[in-house]
């Protein structure tokens, strides 16, 4: 499947083949996330939106979820001991 890339404005954009959609079971008003890979290639994927209970700040769990990103492998050979 292949797109034309076009400019919007400032921005550029694409459309999705509706395939695509389906196999991420995204619906208009989904956010999708992009990742960029180390060989060139680049993931997509349906955001998937959690609800937090009341008091817990999504600042927070970004901040968390950083440094768990950031020191994974750390975490993981840590654990191991």
């Amino acid at each position: 499947m292949q797109r034309k890339i076009f400019k919007m404005g400032n921005s550029y954009g694409s459309t999705y083949p509706i395939e695509v959609l389906e196999h991420l079971n995204a619906k208009p008003g989904d956010q999708v996330e992009f990742k960029l890979q180390a060989d060139g290639t680049v993931t997509i994927k349906k955001k998937n939106n959690v609800q937090l209970p009341d008091g817990i700040d999504p600042e927070l769990i970004k901040a968390v979820t950083g440094v768990m990103n950031q020191y994974d492998q750390t975490i993981k050979e840590l654990a191991k001991k």
